[in-house]
């Protein structure tokens, strides 16, 4: 497949294009930092676009995460030494990118800006955007901090509940701890609500989208899901009455809503705290249909599971590495009309191929190493 050697049976093509799906979208939402001339109605999609990519890579991280979490916890021999197994196998597959693409941009803010970025030192603990927003540098990082303290906190808690009650059915830990996790953080948000006043979207987004104390609920979106999912809960004759219901909420959420013009001022408390929690429900109901979904071995189901594979290589590369770069060697905040599509095109000809070679020669070898 493109030179990478993918087992199509180990695979759920479903999950597959939902991440394609995601990935494109975080592309095409970062891709408005080119230029403020692309047309009102492109610029428009961009605006909306990035917050359900993320989303969707949060709910599908959390189901796939949570498969595992539930089958550790569920084991007789269940133990620190068995979370510490399971975490390292996550690192192998996420942090030797993280701090490859993470020295890449140091390297390029120095060149740019002949100076360290500010506390650096947080990245390496993923601290960054803990109780407040990261700084601009690296500022895509975000989203990987929300995931790994929901790695850790989860299956810590878990741990700790089944030795203090040892008779406890496991599974209903599981789906406790998870349950515990979204009413925590949904209180997170109510205080946010209730003790500051927002003037933006811009705002709403730097101050709580963007911020691990109030989004590691969306993780467990995931969790709870896969727990419906495997005990049967979700009959099989409800997914596809459910993934038509998310898309349409997905729809409501992210273009009625902002097409009426309702703005954070007149709706804070909507989209303070309950927006997000709305966008993990609608994307877990698309799961159980997609997960029985199944293509053809063609053309088209190489290109979804390719770009499904490198994802996380376009994530980390697309924006603060690749897009900055090409901002400071070729400026194009004037570019208009053709010029501007052919920057674009380009640009994400550049994300695409330096992604592919990133997974392929890089995260896909260390990867491996983990078995």
């Amino acid at each position: 497949m493109f030179g990478l050697k993918v087992d199509l049976s180990k695979r759920y093509p479903g999950l597959d294009l939902a991440r394609a799906i995601a990935i494109a979208l975080v592309l095409f939402s970062h891709t408005l930092w080119i230029s403020d001339f692309y047309s009102s109605s492109i610029s428009y999609l961009m605006q909306l676009s990035g917050t359900i990519g993320v989303e969707i890579f949060f709910v599908i991280s959390g189901f796939l995460i949570g498969k595992i979490v539930l089958k550790l916890v569920e084991d007789e021999n269940f133990s620190f030494s068995t979370i510490l197994f399971f975490l390292k196998r996550r690192w192998f597959r996420t942090l030797p990118n993280y701090y490859l693409i993470l020295v890449m941009n140091v390297l390029l803010w120095f060149l740019i800006y002949d100076e360290i970025p500010e506390k650096l030192y947080l990245y390496f603990f993923y601290l960054q955007n803990l109780t407040t927003t990261s700084p601009d540098f690296y500022r895509i990082s975000w989203s990987l901090a929300v995931e790994q303290f929901s790695y850790i906190v989860g299956p810590i808690l878990l741990l700790i509940t089944v030795t203090i009650i040892p008779n406890i059915k496991r599974h209903a830990a599981f789906l406790g701890i998870s349950v515990l996790m979204l009413f925590l953080f949904f209180s997170s948000r109510i205080y946010f609500n209730s003790t500051k006043e927002l003037a933006s979207f811009f705002e709403w987004n730097e101050t709580l989208r963007k911020v691990s104390i109030y989004r590691l609920d969306a993780i467990y979106y995931g969790f709870i899901l896969y727990y419906l999912y495997a005990k049967n809960y979700i009959k099989e004759s409800w997914y596809k009455v459910l993934f038509y219901f998310g898309i349409v909420c997905i729809l409501i959420l992210h273009v009625f809503l902002f097409s009426i013009g309702i703005q954070i001022q007149s709706a804070q408390t909507f989209f303070t705290v309950f927006y997000l929690p709305l966008n993990s429900i609608a994307i877990c109901a698309l799961i159980p249909f997609l997960m029985q979904v199944r293509f053809k071995e063609n053309f088209f189901l190489r290109i979804v599971t390719t770009l499904s594979l490198i994802s996380y290589s376009i994530y980390l590369l697309h924006y603060s590495i690749i897009l900055h770069a090409m901002k400071v060697l070729f400026p194009s905040e004037q570019l208009v009309g053709a010029s501007l599509y052919g920057y674009t095109l380009l640009y994400w000809f550049l994300v695409l191929i330096s992604s592919y070679v990133l997974y392929r020669f890089f995260e896909k070898p260390i990867t491996d190493l983990r078995d």
